[in-house]
């Protein structure tokens, strides 16, 4: 599963690190956890996490933010 590169970077900002955002620009558009782990550890992200996270943020439907 990939994810989004701008969905890393909006959560970045929405917690006000911006230097973190920046970084997180650098990567490709389509992030694979398994291919960038060490580049989402740098950032301070569990690329596992993530990908659950996102999954579960997929799964909800709309309206149920």
């Amino acid at each position: 599963m990939r994810i989004d590169k701008q969905q890393l970077i909006e959560r970045f900002l929405a917690d006000g690190e911006l230097d973190k955002a920046e970084q997180a620009d650098q990567l490709p558009d389509q992030i694979d956890p398994a291919e960038h782990h060490e580049a989402l550890k740098a950032l301070g992200v569990d690329p596992g996490l993530l990908l659950t996270q996102t999954a579960n943020l997929e799964e909800q439907p709309p309206g149920n933010d």
